[in-house]
């Protein structure tokens, strides 16, 4: 089992070489105290981390939930409220046993029983685990400790309790028997910050909790070590990427998320100011409802496909090419399973073939319906631009814009769409892919997929995986999955008097403060 961990590890390790760099840490002594303000791009559609997949819910109450595991610079899972674990010879037993004297914000200490309820919920919710989990068992036969097993092994099992997205966090039992099937109300974790206060539209407030445990390891990534500088943080909803600017600018805000790429030049002028460009690439793309009506529909989602001029899209969100590249691969560049397959469907820019399939699918001018937002301002704009592009190819296309929040609960509902722009940040691995998940928004549900992507979780073997994962790709472009528009690095903006900031895909405020407080 070392083996097999030791090379799912180290093809992160590599990966996180070539896209991971790291802005280095103030050399300053870190000073305690002071308010923290963040511009973000809006509310949040909750701050129930098993609920989501939100980004914007997991910069916030990362600061505030951990998990047994967590993932450093480079990818690799390391323990976090988990001291030691061990693994049985068949690959299907894992026995945790917990840190001691790690307690909630509500001073309660942490047992086996809240690790079992939460991790039982986590699995039952989480769209991108939930093949991996669907038959585990957790069990707590002392109070230290907690014991998984899976119905079949998965050399992926230690990644996917310290991934970031939709995270197996860990919360009070009580908490969780409270709600039954609904969402946490009650924000209560174990992290260096703890949840103070909510006013809608105005900010979310976390407070340092004093009674923190933090490990003895060296910060690295979301693991290591963690200390809370600032009395308070305040994420701060501005939805306006020009006044989330002219606040940082100001000094009203410290940190600002969501710059547009056009305004690096700019900002990156000004002496007390620095812009972020995030170096691990993220993708944009427009989703398919594989319920709706339309989009259930193969040869209307091949037009589709066929009709979208990529680089149209991506110059006209992102602008300057830096920001931005065209990539088949579903895994971006220098990563062992990064193939081209299925080039031959991306950036055709074909609209007679696109007019040609809808005439084959019968299509008759349906509206389709596309939800979009402003908020993020290159999904308003990709959506913007592919509207007229479609439309020369045949398609009637209604964008509905609305806030993200709004976005994110209405795509739970297969009935009120059949497209839906999103992001994608990095994943280690394939198997991680949310589109690919038939329980995830879009609902993407092929047997032959389904069955390569039971054998590519099995397997541990590179080359096997390589043939496999070629395999699966381009059958997804084949059937037209979802469309993948391009690659984009995004861009954050702060100013020089914080320090200790890490550039990591998911803002982390722990190990950072103010110069001069």
């Amino acid at each position: 089992m070392k083996l097999l961990l030791g090379r799912v590890t180290a093809l992160a390790a590599a990966v996180a070489l070539l896209l991971f760099p790291l802005v280095p840490a103030s050399a300053q002594q870190p000073r305690r105290g002071g308010a923290l303000r963040i511009a973000h791009i809006g509310e949040p559609p909750t701050l129930d981390q098993h609920w989501t997949t939100a980004v914007i819910t997991g910069d916030i109450m990362h600061n505030v939930n951990e998990g047994l595991f967590a993932l450093t610079s480079k990818y690799e899972p390391r323990p976090l409220l988990a001291e030691k674990w061990t693994i049985s010879p068949d690959r299907l037993t894992y026995t945790f046993t917990l840190r001691r004297g790690v307690r909630f914000h509500n001073g309660k200490e942490m047992t086996s029983e809240d690790v079992k309820a939460s991790l039982e919920r986590w699995a039952r919710l989480v769209a991108r685990f939930r093949a991996m989990f669907v038959s585990a068992t957790f069990t707590a036969p002392d109070p230290q400790t907690v014991v998984l097993k899976l119905a079949e092994p998965n050399a992926l099992t230690l990644v996917a309790l310290a991934f970031p997205g939709q995270s197996a966090v860990i919360f009070p039992k009580e908490i969780i028997d409270e709600v039954g099937a609904g969402q946490v109300r009650r924000y209560i974790g174990t992290g260096p910050y703890r949840f103070a206060e909510h006013a809608p539209d105005r900010h979310i407030r976390l407070d340092r909790f004093d009674g923190y445990a933090a490990r003895p390891e060296a910060p690295d990534g979301q693991a290591g070590r963690k200390h809370a500088y600032f009395d308070s943080i305040y994420f701060i909803p501005v939805p306006d990427a020009a006044v989330r600017i002219a606040g940082v600018k100001r000094g009203e805000y410290h940190f600002a998320a969501a710059i547009p790429p056009d305004e690096y030049e700019r900002l990156r002028a000004d002496p007390d100011l620095t812009p972020v460009l995030v170096e691990v690439p993220s993708w944009l793309g427009a989703i398919f409802n594989h319920r709706s009506p339309l989009m259930s529909n193969r040869k209307i989602r091949q037009a589709f496909q066929a009709a979208i001029d990529h680089e149209a899209v991506m110059q006209a969100a992102y602008g300057n090419r830096r920001f931005w590249r065209i990539n088949p691969g579903l895994m971006p560049n220098g990563h062992p399973l990064w193939t081209d397959a299925g080039k031959e469907y991306v950036n055709q820019k074909n609209p007679t073939k696109a007019r040609q399939l809808l005439a084959e699918a019968g299509y008759k001018g349906e509206p389709v319906r596309w939800l979009t937002t402003n908020e993020y301002a290159d999904f308003g704009t990709a959506a913007q631009v592919s509207k007229p592009i479609l439309e020369r190819a045949g398609f009637t296309v209604d964008l509905h814009v609305v806030d993200w929040a709004t976005l994110v609960s209405r795509r739970a509902r297969p009935e009120l769409w059949d497209v839906f722009i999103t992001s994608f940040i990095f994943v280690p691995d394939p198997t991680l892919i949310l589109v690919m998940q038939s329980t995830w928004p879009g609902w993407y549900d092929n047997r032959d997929m389904n069955a390569m992507m039971t054998l590519l979780r099995r397997h541990s073997d590179p080359k096997v995986r390589l043939e496999l994962w070629q395999r699966m790709q381009k059958l997804w472009y084949e059937d037209a999955g979802t469309i993948k528009f391009g690659e984009f690095f995004g861009l954050q903006l702060l100013r020089k008097d914080l320090k200790g900031y890490v550039n990591v895909p998911t803002q982390v405020w722990w190990n950072t403060w103010l110069e001069g407080r």
